[in-house]
Protein backbone atom coordinates (compact mmCIF):
# COMPACT_ATOMS: atom_id res chain seq x y z
CA UNK A 1 0.00 0.00 0.00
CA UNK A 2 1.53 3.50 -1.23
CA UNK A 3 2.25 5.43 1.58
CA UNK A 4 0.24 9.20 1.26
CA UNK A 5 0.89 12.40 2.61
CA UNK A 6 -0.62 15.99 2.75
CA UNK A 7 1.26 18.19 0.52
CA UNK A 8 2.90 20.79 2.26
CA UNK A 9 2.06 24.57 1.63
CA UNK A 10 2.97 27.56 3.89
CA UNK A 11 1.02 29.33 5.78
CA UNK A 12 1.84 32.87 5.06
CA UNK A 13 2.20 35.13 8.36
CA UNK A 14 0.80 38.22 8.72
CA UNK A 15 4.44 40.61 8.24
CA UNK A 16 4.93 38.47 5.08
CA UNK A 17 1.32 38.80 3.80
CA UNK A 18 1.05 40.88 0.55
CA UNK A 19 -1.34 43.94 0.75
CA UNK A 20 -4.53 41.51 -0.89
CA UNK A 21 -3.40 38.87 1.66
CA UNK A 22 -3.89 41.31 4.70
CA UNK A 23 -7.10 42.43 3.23
CA UNK A 24 -8.03 38.97 3.81
CA UNK A 25 -6.73 38.66 6.86
CA UNK A 26 -7.99 41.65 8.60
CA UNK A 27 -11.41 40.61 7.39
CA UNK A 28 -11.09 37.58 8.90
CA UNK A 29 -10.49 38.71 12.53
CA UNK A 30 -13.13 40.96 12.16
CA UNK A 31 -15.57 38.57 11.42
CA UNK A 32 -14.13 35.44 13.41
CA UNK A 33 -11.84 36.81 16.03
CA UNK A 34 -8.77 35.18 14.04
CA UNK A 35 -7.30 34.23 11.16
CA UNK A 36 -8.13 30.12 10.42
CA UNK A 37 -4.84 28.69 8.83
CA UNK A 38 -7.35 27.68 5.79
CA UNK A 39 -7.81 31.10 4.85
CA UNK A 40 -3.61 31.75 5.50
CA UNK A 41 -3.23 29.17 3.01
CA UNK A 42 -6.27 29.89 0.23
CA UNK A 43 -4.55 33.43 0.11
CA UNK A 44 -1.87 32.12 -1.46
CA UNK A 45 -4.49 32.90 -4.43
CA UNK A 46 -6.30 36.56 -2.80
CA UNK A 47 -8.71 36.22 -5.81
CA UNK A 48 -9.92 33.07 -4.91
CA UNK A 49 -9.80 33.31 -1.61
CA UNK A 50 -11.78 36.43 -1.64
CA UNK A 51 -14.71 34.23 -3.47
CA UNK A 52 -14.66 31.46 -1.07
CA UNK A 53 -14.35 33.77 2.06
CA UNK A 54 -18.17 34.91 0.77
CA UNK A 55 -19.38 31.36 0.36
CA UNK A 56 -17.27 30.52 4.55
CA UNK A 57 -19.18 33.79 5.80
CA UNK A 58 -22.52 32.37 4.58
CA UNK A 59 -22.27 29.22 5.44
CA UNK A 60 -21.11 29.60 9.20
CA UNK A 61 -23.84 32.59 10.38
CA UNK A 62 -26.80 30.95 11.76
CA UNK A 63 -29.28 33.40 10.57
CA UNK A 64 -28.71 32.19 7.30
CA UNK A 65 -28.57 28.44 7.69
CA UNK A 66 -30.73 28.49 10.25
CA UNK A 67 -30.18 24.50 11.26
CA UNK A 68 -27.03 24.18 13.02
CA UNK A 69 -25.53 27.26 15.80
CA UNK A 70 -21.57 28.20 14.52
CA UNK A 71 -20.31 25.95 17.32
CA UNK A 72 -21.59 23.09 15.97
CA UNK A 73 -20.76 23.85 12.32
CA UNK A 74 -16.91 24.12 13.43
CA UNK A 75 -17.32 21.06 15.26
CA UNK A 76 -18.06 19.40 12.22
CA UNK A 77 -15.63 21.12 9.97
CA UNK A 78 -13.02 20.05 13.05
CA UNK A 79 -14.23 16.50 12.66
CA UNK A 80 -13.90 15.90 9.22
CA UNK A 81 -10.77 17.24 8.47
CA UNK A 82 -9.26 15.01 11.22
CA UNK A 83 -11.14 12.24 9.28
CA UNK A 84 -9.46 13.37 6.21
CA UNK A 85 -6.04 13.25 7.78
CA UNK A 86 -5.62 16.85 8.19
CA UNK A 87 -3.77 17.62 10.85
CA UNK A 88 -4.77 20.52 12.45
Amino acid sequence: MKDTQMALVSIPKDEDASPLQNSIFKHSKILFGRVANAVRVGSHTPKLMQILFGFIVSSLREEITENLTVKTKCLVILKTSTLNGCAY
